[in-house]
């Protein structure tokens, strides 16, 4: 029961952690993107996003299965954690080998190999901290993890602006990030054996093949949403330069900025639909479109305004140099619906334990990504990488509503967002008529106030409903755990 009663703090502090994170690495991004301008961010951004792809050899799924194995005979995590860790450290250490070795075919200039080398050592330390989690989520000493995750955005972004400050460049900051990850995975593992051990002193090599083939199912659900997120970047790069790279990650993260409103949420939301749940044919239909009206009210209007203010943000946030980035910007503006609804349909397939489902949709998504990124970014460049993007995840969505079609009703999803979406499109029409003559700040505030009292006076969104939802959400917290 004490174990029990960490639930909701744990979840509080994981969230809290999470959007600190978020708040702080968004500062950062804004300001290296700025320094470094659009060439060299690129190639900042080409290399990390090499290393994430790669980023799957080092872990194989190994994190999602250990702690499905570990939380259901937490006995054996004292004899098996140190096989665990010593795998991925082999695992990391082949990874980042192999990164290395392809580096002088890549042929990319010397700071960018550099970087690409920077980030491939950096997988072996953050797979120490990646193999510590794992005793802390055991555990449920979550309030470790919450707290080390902050700590170590923390020490990497002051390392990264402080060599930027010094007149460093990308390099020095890909190389400050690896002394960060394996000063940070020692430490998390260092807490780990002071407070749980101790541990048996065996690798256990005989198990690792076993362990491997138990982990590829969540491997490939990883390896393929890796891929498709990343894929996009690399192959600008190759295409069209690294100029574009920077372009396209400075929309592609101004956008994804937003998704932490929609996790926060489901967050919430996620314990009183998995209690209603009974049997895979339930009908989810009415929790599904209470949380689906909040993200579409939410989201839309993001849509219309990133659409819409998309040069006037490029140039605020990031300068003119970015300007030709809101073109990319106006279009994965409308990933936002998207990415909202398929975030609480990946949730709601989990819950009805159609995961195998959700691996589909992931590698369906993948290969129409790549196929579509191959023919479409030789020829129009970043802003077709961004079409493709909002293409697949229509494509995602529409799976994920197939998959749930016993469960809810797509019908009454689009009579909500199309009621949603025409009050945002009046505030859409008055942003046109305003951005013109005020400051961008200025016509969000207008706008945000407008639609904000449109949706509370319409009784789109009730007050009473928030007090419930936030009511009714703590007791339950108990579902994340």
């Amino acid at each position: 029961m004490a174990d029990r009663s960490r639930v909701p703090l744990n979840a509080v502090l994981l969230s809290t952690s999470q959007f600190l994170r978020a708040v702080i690495g968004f500062l950062f991004f804004l300001f290296l993107a700025r320094r470094l301008g659009p060439v060299d961010y690129g190639r900042y951004m080409f290399a990390f996003a090499l290393a994430e792809i790669f980023s799957i050899m080092g872990d194989f799924g190994l994190h999602e299965y250990s702690i499905r194995e570990f939380a259901r005979r937490p006995e054996l995590l004292a004899r098996r954690l140190p096989g665990i860790l010593g795998l991925k450290t082999v695992l990391s250490c082949l990874s980042a080998a192999v990164m290395i070795a392809l580096v002088p075919l890549l042929g990319r200039d010397p700071a960018t190999s550099l970087a690409v080398t920077a980030f491939a050592l950096a997988q072996i330390g953050y797979s120490w901290y990646y193999a510590a989690t794992i005793a802390y989520s055991v555990k449920q000493d979550l309030h470790i993890q919450a707290l080390l995750w902050l700590l170590q955005k923390f020490f990497f972004v002051a390392a990264g602006v402080a060599v930027i400050l010094a007149g460093r460049g990308f390099v020095a900051v890909a190389f400050s990030n690896t002394l960060v990850q394996f000063a940070g995975g020692l430490v998390a593992v260092a807490i780990v054996l002071k407070k749980y051990g101790p541990f048996v002193r065996s690798l256990d090599h005989q198990r690792w093949l076993g362990y491997l083939k138990a982990a590829l199912p969540f491997g490939l659900i990883v390896a393929f949403y890796l891929v498709y997120f990343r894929v996009d970047s690399v192959m600008i790069s190759f295409f069209r330069g690294d100029a574009e790279v920077g372009q396209y990650n400075a929309a592609y993260s101004l956008a994804s900025a937003m998704m932490f409103a929609p996790a926060g949420l489901v967050a919430a939301l996620f314990p009183r639909l998995a209690g209603t749940y009974r049997s895979p044919g339930d009908n989810l239909d009415a929790p599904f479109q209470r949380a689906a009206r909040w993200l579409l009210v939410m989201s839309l209007p993001l849509a219309v305004g990133g659409w819409l203010l998309a040069d006037q943000l490029m140039v605020w946030l990031l300068g003119a140099t970015y300007l030709p980035a809101a073109s990319a910007l106006k279009i994965l503006a409308w990933t936002l619906p998207v990415w909202f609804i398929t975030f609480l349909q990946g949730n709601l397939l989990t819950i009805i334990e159609r995961q195998k489902a959700v691996a589909v949709v992931g590698f369906v998504n993948m290969t129409a990504n790549v196929v579509l990124n191959l023919i479409i970014i030789p020829r129009y460049g970043f802003a077709g990488a961004a079409a493709t993007t909002l293409a697949t995840e229509v494509i995602g969505m529409a799976q994920m509503f197939y998959l749930l079609r016993r469960n809810i009703t797509l019908t009454r999803t689009a009579l909500t967002a199309a009621s949603i979406g025409a009050l945002s499109a009046l505030t859409g029409a008055l942003i046109w008529q305003l951005r013109d003559n005020l400051h961008v700040l200025g016509v969000i505030l207008i706008a945000t106030v407008f639609y904000g009292t449109a949706v509370m006076g319409l009784k789109i969104i009730r007050p009473s409903e928030l007090k419930a939802l936030l009511g009714r959400g703590r007791p339950g917290g108990g579902g994340e755990g």
